[in-house]
């Protein structure tokens, strides 16, 4: 029983530490985008043109703006496409 416990307490104290020292050599903000199961992804400064099998939907359609960012958001894989540029 000791030795389940001393062991169950190593391997808890060993994912602690492991979990907790996660290190970059980048420490500024970056943003790299994110895919949720094909769902939904999207894409930071993606100014690459847009596949023909989609419907696309521009942000200047929906809003009057100027200031573009070139950010690309992919829903249902890839069945609605939102960018922004």
């Amino acid at each position: 029983m000791k030795k389940k416990l001393l062991l169950l307490s190593a391997v808890a104290a060993s994912t602690a530490i492991m979990v907790g020292c996660g290190t970059r050599s980048n420490y500024a903000y970056k943003d790299e985008g994110f895919n949720l199961a094909g769902i939904i992804k999207y894409e930071p400064a993606a100014y690459t043109a847009t596949g023909p099998n989609t419907f696309k939907l521009r942000t200047d359609e929906l809003v009057n703006r100027q200031n573009f960012s070139g950010d690309r958001t992919t829903l249902l894989w890839g069945l609605v496409t939102v960018t922004d540029y």
